[in-house]
């Protein structure tokens, strides 16, 4: 899987109507399973259209129903031959039996809380289901146990077809977000705007966003082999790009003074026009394929002169407290840019980049 390439304009219109396709194909899911059913009249089948649909239905990504058939599987394995064997204890003793049960699921119970909780239900569940079948009639419950499988590995089958994957979702998103801020930057920084904007409902409907990107981690990270905390690391600093930029929103329209010297200092002008660039690049980045890394050499030459400019101020008498809080805030964005444009590169082009070091 090439992590940074460019994102078709089919993917673009299977993140846009996601929700249809998933449900177009759940209900194409179901018509066929039931079809098949139907015709060779498999009595007891429903345990496969309700393990496709468990198994289907909450997440679309392909990350996500991997990893839960693979969980369903597991704990259908394990379900099913503990029902066998509470079958084959009741033979002999009934009290034998309910103890075995009550092993089972103190057992599934004790490992919901831990790392695989879908699958410790699982256990659970499918226990039940095996130890309903009639007493003696093992058939019954090898056949429910096989249902139970088929339903698995059906889902996978309908969602391997085209699957939409979260990792894909994640970059478009990641990018529509960095080109919002982009335009709450521009709106509120440029010359046109003479008096400080309303953003507050846009600012906070871009946290919700950043927020709801946490929902891709884990599907992402299946389907690009990459970790966690890498994700996390880089939403974390997008995360911070906002907070700054709400912070010196503040800061440039707190004083007509520190106003004006903000709009008369060179240094202040090129970071006004190269953070734009930095976004719209980092959005390239995230879909368009184009893995250049030169604007990290950019933001790191403005970053020392805006340093020596922080470092002029420190030491002057007469600035205002929002003048100097905006060339901090500045710096501080000027770094997290640098940061979230290489931790890209090196998590979307890391192949690249080992081939250019080399």
């Amino acid at each position: 899987m090439q992590l940074g390439k460019k994102i078709s304009n089919l993917e673009q219109l299977t993140y846009r109507y996601y929700r249809w396709i998933h449900a177009l194909r759940i209900s194409l899911a179901f018509l066929i399973t039931y079809t098949v059913i139907r015709y060779f009249r498999l009595d007891g089948a429903v345990w496969i259209l309700i393990t496709l649909l468990i198994v289907m239905g909450p997440q679309p990504y392909w990350g996500n129903v991997f990893s839960r058939a693979l969980q369903r599987t597991g704990g259908t394995v394990i379900g099913a031959l503990s029902g066998l064997i509470a079958l084959f204890l009741e033979i002999y003793s009934f009290p034998a039996m309910l103890l075995w049960c009550a092993v089972v699921m103190f057992v599934a119970g004790y490992l919901t809380l831990g790392k695989h909780p879908y699958m410790a239900l699982l256990i659970g569940s499918t226990l039940a289901v095996v130890s309903c079948s009639p007493p003696n009639d093992m058939e019954s419950a090898l056949l429910r146990s096989l249902y139970v499988l088929t339903g698995s590995v059906l889902a996978m089958l309908y969602s391997s077809i085209y699957p939409q994957r979260a990792y894909t979702d994640w970059r478009i998103t990641f990018s529509q977000s960095l080109g919002k801020l982009k335009h709450l930057y521009e709106t509120c920084f440029s010359q046109e705007t003479l008096e400080r904007p309303q953003l507050e409902e846009q600012l906070k409907d871009e946290l919700d966003t950043i927020l709801k990107l946490r929902n891709y981690i884990v599907p992402a990270s299946s389907e690009s082999k990459l970790k966690p905390a890498v994700l996390h690391g880089l939403q974390t600093l997008h995360r911070n790009l906002l907070s700054t930029l709400t912070l010196m929103i503040d800061a440039y329209w707190s004083s007509a003074q520190s106003h004006t010297l903000i709009e008369d200092e060179p240094v202040l002008r090129e970071v006004r026009q190269l953070i734009p660039q930095a976004l719209q690049s980092l959005q390239n980045t995230l879909c368009m394929g184009i893995g250049n890394n030169d604007i990290s050499d950019q933001l790191r030459q403005t970053t020392r002169d805006l340093k020596d400019l922080a470092l002029q101020v420190a030491n002057s008498k007469n600035v205002e407290t929002p003048f100097y809080a905006y060339v901090w805030l500045s710096l501080q964005m000027l770094q997290q840019l640098t940061e979230l444009n290489d931790q890209l590169h090196a998590a979307l082009y890391r192949e690249h980049v080992a081939a250019h070091r080399s």
